[in-house]
This record gives structure tokens, C-alpha cells and sequence, in this order.
């Protein structure tokens, strides 16, 4: 027995586990169960309450046409002076007012006054003329019912050939208050029934219709929990792929550093000056190789959040002078001029080692894009910040390559830029190195005169 329930077990453990790690989709399961039908519940809810009004309406109106008829009798001295004599009812006031009734209201099937004189109910006026004068021993149970409660109308509902009716019988008292006679009343409600089966029908069509929609809604949201599953899946493949990056670069530079070290070991007195370009190229490609190697963790680091900032409060007038100073080598091996231009000391608060790590991305790019000419770097202060202004001679970028400048991977390709190496992920890292500091970055350039990089943060007290 226990081998049997086993899989059960399973399915119902791995459902559960599903469902946890996936609450959306019972989520949403129970919002296509619960919303049609709230939905079917209040609106039979609000049929029935607006089918019970107008029967509500229906007996008032009922009720209130026997209560004239009550009050015209009585008040009118009418069993005193009019049922002694003969009834003529095609002279009788009584006909004459039930003919308008019948007019406006179409539905009143019959309408009868009866007196009540000598054990009998004897019609006094009908919308039917020829019971006039005839007793009405067929409703004689319902008159004897209604004099039991005088000054109220009984009203009851009856079937006829599977029409509904309302039937209504009221006792009429003269002015001492003694039963002198009864009202009787047959209203057909297959009009009103009729209009209410329409507007019922019409009710239903549109409340499943909005049901409908409801659900081609949650159906929608059930494919947006997929979609929500397939995105998570994604993510955990992207964190498997910056895990894989990560390691790759961190295994890199084992290697790296130890060709490094060797090419440091090797003595260039004996060498001819082709094995020393040698050996100078591929210390170039070590470096450049470990430089990309760097890239690469600070984009996976600033991908993952992982990436934390040493945040003090730093002269960075000192430290572009001497990042300019440090890349003095590398404008000279291009015949470039590469100055410095400061008008006064500015601190701010940032981490030494990034900043140092945006000014050497920008200033190289700077040198790395200009033929001829040269560089300048300027350290000013304005409105209550300091702005690090990098100013290049070089080939320029045009305002469509400005837009997607600082995307990850992007380089501008051209004529001129064909020759120049590059991965595409200084921009972008020294965006994210200075937005995390609370700076900011931007660009001012034209095609072929030079461009304009400018680092802004805000200035601090010492300042």
C-alpha cells in the first residue's frame, strides 16, 4: 500500500515545491476561479433584488387602485344612494371609470365591484358589462379571505395557461366601518414578464461577456507567468554565465603574471634590437591582455551590484595631475602634447583607486583617438561643483554616435578608427564608476574637430 501512495507523494512534494517557488500561477489559478464567479453571484444578486422591486412596485400600484375605488365608495355615500336602486350599467359611474383604468392600464385582465346583500356579492360594475348584476359565487371564498382583514388588499399570485397574474381582493366598509361590499382585480404580468426575461437575458449576455474578458485576461496573466518562469530561468543562466566569466578572468591572470614575471627575467644586454621588439610587443599584449582581463571583472563586479566604492573625501585636482602625469609616456610616443590646468585645489568625495580608474580610462581614450595635436585636462570649479574637462584635438564623434556612446560593447567605427584597438568597455565602465559615485558624465564633441569629456561632482566643505 505504501508503494502505492509513494509516487502520490511525489507528485503532490513536487507540486508543492512548483507552486512555492511559482505563487503567481496559483495566484492566478484562483483568480479564474473566484472573479466569474463573484461575478455570476452579485449580478444574480442585483437580478433578484430588481426583480423583487418591481414586484414590490406592482403590488403598490395593485393596492392603490383598490384603495380609490375604497375611499370613492365610502366617502361618497355610494351603498346609500346608488346600490338601492336599480343598476344600469351602461350609465354607471363606476363603468366609466373602469374603462379608463382598462385604457391605462392594458395589462388588467378584469376589474369587479361586487356588493354584498343578502348572502350574495352581486356585481355592481365589471370590465366585463355582461356580469353586471350576476353574483359572483366563483370568488366567493377569496371575499370571504378579504373580509377578514378590512382595509387591507390581499393579493396573491396565480398561473393561468402558464401566464403569471396578480390577483387582488379588498373588503369594502362604508362610513361606520361595516363590510358593505368587495374590489376584485386581475393584473396579467406576461408583459412585465416579458420585458423582464429581456432585460434578464440582456443582463446575462453582458456579464458573461465581461467575464469573458476577464479570463482572456488571466489567461494573458498566466502567460505572463511564464514568461516570469522563462525570465527567472534566464536570469539564473546569466548568473551562470558571469560566474563562468568570473572565474575564466580570475584563472587568467595566474598565467598572465607569470609571463609577466619571466619576460621581466629575460636580460635584453645580449639581444639583438628585433628579439627586443619582440619582447617589447609581447609584453604590450601581456599588459593589454591583463588590462582586458580587469574590464571584465568590473563588468561582471558592476553587473552583480558586487561592486563596493572606498568613498572619502580626496583632492582631485592633486590626482588628475597626477594621472596626467602618469600618461605623459604614452602622448609622447604619438607626439602629442598632454597638459594639465588647474586653478586651485577641490575636494570631493569619491574613491581614490575608481576615480583614478574613469581619469585614466578618458584621458587614454583621449590620447588613444587623436592623430595630432594634443590633450589638455582642466580642473574648474562652478555653482557649487568641480568638473574634470578632457579635451582632445582628435578625430571627434557625430551626434548619432554621441546617443549610444556609453553602451557596453559599442565603439564608433570609421575610417579612422579601424587601426585602433579596443573592447568597447571603458565608456561604460567609467559611466558606471562615476554615476556610483554620484557624479556625472558628458560629452561635447563635432566630427572632425575634437571632442570634450567632462566628470562633474559635487564640491564638499573644504573646498
Amino acid at each position: 500500500m505504501s508503494s502505492m501512495l509513494d509516487p502520490l507523494k511525489k507528485i503532490t512534494s513536487h507540486s508543492i515545491v512548483f507552486f512555492k517557488e511559482n505563487p503567481q500561477i496559483l495566484y492566478t489559478t484562483f483568480l479564474l476561479i473566484v472573479i466569474p464567479i463573484a461575478f455570476l453571484v452579485s449580478g444574480q444578486q442585483f437580478l433578484d433584488v430588481a426583480q423583487k422591486n418591481q414586484e414590490r412596485l406592482e403590488k403598490e400600484r395593485i393596492g392603490l387602485m383598490q384603495d380609490v375605488f375604497a375611499s370613492i365608495l365610502r366617502e361618497g355615500a355610494y351603498f346609500e344612494t346608488v346600490i338601492p336602486q336599480e343598476i344600469k350599467p351602461r350609465d354607471s359611474f363606476l363603468q366609466n371609470v373602469l374603462s379608463d383604468l382598462q385604457e391605462q392600464n392594458p395589462s388588467l385582465e378584469a376589474f369587479r365591484v361586487a356588493i354584498h346583500r343578502g348572502g350574495e356579492n352581486i356585481i355592481i360594475a365589471s370590465l366585463n358589462t355582461g356580469e353586471v348584476g350576476k353574483d359572483d359565487s366563483i370568488n366567493k371564498a377569496l371575499y370571504q379571505t378579504a373580509g377578514l382583514e378590512v382595509g387591507q388588499s390581499f393579493i396573491f399570485e396565480d398561473y393561468i395557461e402558464g401566464v403569471r397574474h396578480w390577483k387582488a381582493v379588498r373588503a369594502l366598509t362604508d362610513m361606520e366601518g361595516d363590510i358593505r361590499g368587495f374590489v376584485f382585480l386581475d393584473t396579467s404580468m406576461a408583459y412585465i414578464d416579458d420585458i423582464t426575461a429581456r432585460n434578464i437575458r440582456s443582463a446575462y449576455i453582458i456579464l458573461f461577456g465581461i467575464i469573458f474578458v476577464i479570463v482572456l485576461l488571466l489567461l494573458r496573466q498566466a502567460k505572463v507567468v511564464d514568461y516570469a518562469i522563462l525570465y527567472r530561468k534566464l536570469k539564473d543562466v546569466d548568473q551562470m554565465k558571469d560566474d563562468f566569466v568570473s572565474m575564466a578572468a580570475h584563472e587568467l591572470r595566474t598565467p598572465l603574471a607569470i609571463i609577466k614575471g619571466y619576460i621581466g627575467m629575460i636580460s635584453t644586454e645580449r639581444l639583438t634590437d628585433e628579439e627586443k621588439e619582440d619582447i617589447s610587443r609581447v609584453n604590450i599584449s601581456v599588459d593589454g591582455l591583463n588590462n582586458l582581463v580587469g574590464d571584465i571583472l568590473d563588468v561582471v563586479k558592476m553587473e552583480q551590484g558586487s561592486i563596493h566604492f572606498d568613498l572619502k573625501e580626496i583632492d582631485i585636482s592633486a590626482i588628475a595631475k597626477d594621472v596626467t602625469s602618469s600618461l605623459q609616456t604614452l602622448a609622447k610616443e604619438k607626439n602629442l602634447s598632454l597638459s594639465f590646468v588647474s586653478t586651485s585645489s577641490s575636494h570631493i568625495i569619491a574613491d581614490q583607486v575608481r576615480i583614478k580608474q574613469a581619469l585614466i580610462n578618458i584621458i587614454g581614450n583621449a590620447i588613444k583617438y587623436t592623430p595630432s595635436g594634443g590633450v589638455t585636462v582642466m580642473v574648474d570649479r562652478e555653482k557649487g561643483r568641480v568638473s574634470i574637462r578632457v579635451r582632445d584635438t582628435g578625430i571627434g564623434i557625430s551626434a548619432e554616435d554621441q546617443k549610444r556612446l556609453f553602451g557596453k560593447f559599442i565603439r564608433i567605427r570609421s575610417k579612422e578608427t579601424e587601426d585602433i584597438r579596443g573592447t568597447g568597455l571603458g565608456l561604460w565602465i567609467t559611466l558606471q564608476i562615476v554615476s556610483g559615485m554620484g557624479g556625472l558624465i558628458t560629452v561635447e564633441s563635432i566630427k572632425g574637430k575634437g571632442s570634450d569629456f567632462i566628470l562633474s561632482f559635487p564640491i564638499t566643505s573644504k573646498a
